[in-house]
């Protein structure tokens, strides 16, 4: 449920409960992650949600964003994997920030995890593997391929 006020011109907006049916499972490849959309901002694709992903739950590619990525473990323990052997393990309590454009990944959670995850942009350049058009929504930037190609 959620409460919406207009003032000023600004919405204000308050989840104070999760309707089970806003809960959108990724494709069957990430072993069953499911995202729930808390806010987005339809004119830049800023964007804040919820991660529930299962044990052993994977992004299972190296991928990257199309904006500066945040998250914040609330349980669990999920982990980044990257070429050089060098692992990054996110705990409750933990902070994670990948810049625009760089690659991380694959992910896996060694244990059920809640994560909240924000973007100050469109989530990615273009429609990755495992999101299919009904779980990316309004997250995939509209840029023409300079722009991609610059941003590498």
């Amino acid at each position: 449920m959620s409460t919406k006020a207009k003032r000023r011109g600004t919405r204000e907006l308050l989840v104070d409960k999760l309707d089970p049916k806003r809960w959108v499972t990724l494709s069957k490849n990430t072993g069953g992650i499911r995202i729930y959309q808390l806010w987005v901002d339809k004119k830049t694709g800023a964007h804040f949600c919820l991660l529930d992903v299962p044990k052993g739950g994977t992004v299972p590619i190296r991928h990257r964003h199309a904006s500066n990525q945040f998250m914040y473990c609330l349980k669990g323990q999920y982990e980044y994997a990257n070429p050089r052997g060098r692992r990054l393990v996110l705990k409750p309590g933990s902070f994670y920030m990948n810049p625009k454009g760089n690659f991380h990944g694959p992910t896996v959670a060694r244990s059920r995890c809640l994560l909240l995850e924000c973007y100050d942009g469109p989530h990615y350049f273009e429609k990755p593997s495992f999101h299919t058009s009904k779980t990316i929504g309004k997250m995939a930037a509209k840029t023409s391929a300079k722009k991609r190609a610059a941003a590498r």
